[in-house]
């Protein structure tokens, strides 16, 4: 089964997938205002915030290591890049931080009563909490196209233009310690938009956003522009990895033509299906089916993610077909 090649050169904007599961990413802007007190805002869906950083202000830092007996680089390393979710902010304006669910893990509480286990970010318990509100975060129809991909723990999510990104973050340290075991799931723009989540999966979101392929030149190109394929989401696999489920970088192969992950036949239609049951759920198209794809130089990719992109094309074994238009047509 071939599958189609990736780009060796980038001339259109770069994806920033990255922010998937490691915690939100923003751009600091001065002072935390407050938020590991009283005064800070109350964590809902559907909330708009600036992009105020907890970890901003170094004092809060150390007050938090004095606090929970965490070294201070620990807790600074932490708390680097949550919001501080200090102020809020309408969402019909412009702003950096969209807090689009809210979540709870009650099988771990019992284990979270102290703000210190998420601020140890190297311990297993942490790696935990991280895998099940990355799951957690995912809405409906992502969650249904990734479980046909038969990969434990495995995480989807769509793709984003260069300055957002997706992530997590608790409540502040001042809820948490009132009982407000909270996780926000957020989306992150580097630069304040008033952009929201919900139109990611939509056709209001900007063609010039979405990420459209020329095959033939190897470029990424404005989805206005013709093209042959849409780059539509990506699978995150770490976990399949760790546990062995997938292979790893030692299934990388050199073969004619370059290198190559040693993956079956049947293990890519799994991956497929996944693809196709997401693209399903975003377009009306019938011309276009879903195809995995995976990238032998981000195996894995520099934040310790194994992304399988998702792509709109025709199947493999198929001639290519020139489209214009995002595959998003939602209303």
């Amino acid at each position: 089964m071939h599958r189609r090649p990736h780009l060796i050169a980038l001339l259109a904007p770069m994806l920033l997938v990255g922010g998937v599961l490691t915690g939100c990413s923003g751009g600091a802007l001065p002072g935390h205002g407050g938020a590991s007190g009283n005064d800070a805002a109350e964590l809902a869906e559907d909330t708009c915030w600036t992009g105020d950083l907890l970890g901003s202000d170094p004092q809060e830092a150390r007050r938090l290591s004095s606090r929970y007996a965490v070294a201070y680089p620990v807790v600074a390393q932490a708390i680097a890049t949550w919001p501080s979710f200090a102020r809020r902010v309408r969402c019909d304006r412009d702003h950096q931080v969209e807090v689009y669910k809210v979540l709870r893990l009650p099988d771990l509480e019992p284990k979270l009563g102290d703000y210190a286990a998420l601020l140890r970010t190297q311990a297993p318990l942490y790696a935990t909490v991280s895998r099940s509100v990355a799951r957690g975060c995912m809405g409906a129809a992502l969650a249904r196209a990734v479980a046909k991909a038969g990969l434990p723990g495995a995480v989807m999510a769509p793709v984003l233009p260069e300055g957002a990104s997706l992530g997590w973050a608790p409540a502040p340290p001042g809820p948490w310690s009132k009982g407000v075991r909270e996780f926000a799931c957020t989306l992150t723009w580097r630069q304040p938009s008033s952009t929201r989540y919900a139109a990611v999966f939509t056709g209001h979101f900007p063609t010039g956003s979405r990420t459209c392929i020329d095959s033939h030149a190897l470029v990424y190109v404005d989805c206005a522009r013709e093209h042959d394929r849409e780059r539509i989401a990506v699978i995150d696999a770490r976990d399949a990895v760790a546990t062995g489920a997938f292979p790893g970088p030692k299934a990388i192969r050199n073969a004619f033509g370059g290198r190559s992950l040693a993956v079956s036949d049947a293990t890519y239609r799994r991956l497929d299906a996944a693809c196709t049951a997401y693209l399903r759920a975003i377009s009306s198209t019938r011309k276009l089916t879903g195809v995995a794809n995976i990238d032998v130089d981000e195996w894995p990719a520099s934040d310790g993610a194994y992304p399988i992109y998702c792509e709109a094309d025709r199947s493999p074994d198929e001639k290519s077909l020139i489209t214009q238009g995002s595959v998003y047509d939602r209303g």
